[in-house]
């Protein structure tokens, strides 16, 4: 079983090149896959300023929510909800 976190983009407050508003992604243990991701492009930026929140968020209660703005002055606001767990086969 592997915790699985979800992401959402929540708000995009100026112009972001890679994400808009409803944009979302799995992040299952500690890898995600850009295939069953919406956005086709990901800002690393934004991937270092969700780690945080997502270690604490997948340790936390399924159900369980955080917030968090991008670096870049905030303009992306990413939502982190954890989800129930996942009997994945193992990681290669």
């Amino acid at each position: 079983m592997v915790s699985v976190v979800k992401v959402t983009v929540t708000r995009i407050t100026d112009h972001c090149p890679f994400y808009k508003e409803g944009d979302s992604f799995l992040i299952r243990q500690q890898c995600f896959d850009p295939a069953c991701a919406t956005p086709r492009q990901f800002c690393l930026h934004s991937l270092k300023d969700i780690y945080d929140t997502w270690k604490e968020v997948r340790r936390g209660p399924v159900g369980g929510k955080a917030s968090v703005g991008c670096m870049d002055k905030g303009k992306a606001q990413f939502e982190l909800e954890r989800l129930d767990d996942a009997d994945l086969p193992g990681w290669h």
